[in-house]
């Protein structure tokens, strides 16, 4: 059986992709962890995922992505967080102050046991931070290449979050020091890049071979969206893929919540 969940990523300012894209989910029946952006987030964004939330709380799950999602690093806007090195301080006012914003908007819709770090870059302070404020779970990506399998290997045995200036995975498991249980997804929906740079739509036959791979290597396996990319066709290919899921008898629908329980 392979464990599959959803995370959709740069929750916020209320659009129409926005709707699309949690009444798909909400009407396969899908679950989905939400990531809002304390800094994206408006009025419309908060009234319209509470509501959500609230009508289908097994399905809608809110969680902090990050505070602002951009920082400044040598002079260059990035749309990272918490990567460069940045003071422990300063990563945990920033996470404590998205916190408290969505904490207030959302009141008890907001689930604050899952952090999804932007970009996916984080090192030892984040995790240390993230710790200390209460946050039990961590999402971020997996990759399942023979290159990166091996990194990570190398740096789970010496118990390392980075390695060689790069985030080392613990998806499955738990990461050393504040011991978060780590669920990461393995697949992005979103557009590709061909071998010159070029930008590439995914196919439905794209994606499922994706997952193929993904699963071949992982019992559980995420998908993550970014309902901003999700317009016209690709509102089309994702439900194509969703049905493709749910029509495999060897697919089980979980949230992140679900499984971080299981996280050894």
């Amino acid at each position: 059986m392979t464990k599959v969940f959803f995370r959709d990523d740069d929750v916020g300012e209320l659009s129409q992709p926005m709707r699309d894209v949690f009444e798909l989910l909400i009407e396969e029946e899908v679950p989905c962890n939400f990531q809002v952006v304390p800094k994206f987030l408006d009025g419309a964004g908060a009234h319209y995922i509470v509501n959500a939330q609230r009508q289908h709380p097994g399905l809608v799950i809110l969680n902090q992505h990050g505070f602002r999602h951009e920082q400044m690093i040598n002079g260059e806007q990035v749309w990272s967080e918490f990567d460069g090195h940045r003071a422990y301080a300063e990563q945990r006012k920033d996470i404590e102050e998205g916190h408290e914003i969505l904490r207030s908007a959302l009141g008890n819709a907001f689930d604050d046991s899952i952090f999804t770090p932007p970009c996916h870059k984080y090192d030892e302070a984040t995790v240390e931070v993230l710790g200390e404020l209460g946050f039990a779970t961590l999402s971020a990506g997996v990759k399942v290449d023979p290159i990166s399998s091996l990194y990570y290997m190398a740096g789970r045995m010496l118990g390392r979050v980075s390695l060689l200036g790069k985030r080392v995975s613990y998806h499955g498991s738990r990461t050393p020091g504040a011991r978060l249980s780590e669920v990461s997804v393995c697949i992005d929906v979103d557009e590709a890049v061909d071998a010159v740079g070029n930008k590439v739509e995914k196919s439905v036959d794209d994606l499922w071979a994706e997952f193929e791979r993904c699963r071949a290597r992982l019992s559980v396996v995420g998908v993550m969206l970014h309902h901003g990319k999700c317009e016209g066709q690709r509102v089309d290919t994702l439900r194509a893929f969703i049905k493709r899921l749910k029509a495999d008898a060897a697919v089980e629908f979980r949230t992140i919540n679900e499984l971080a329980t299981e996280a050894s």
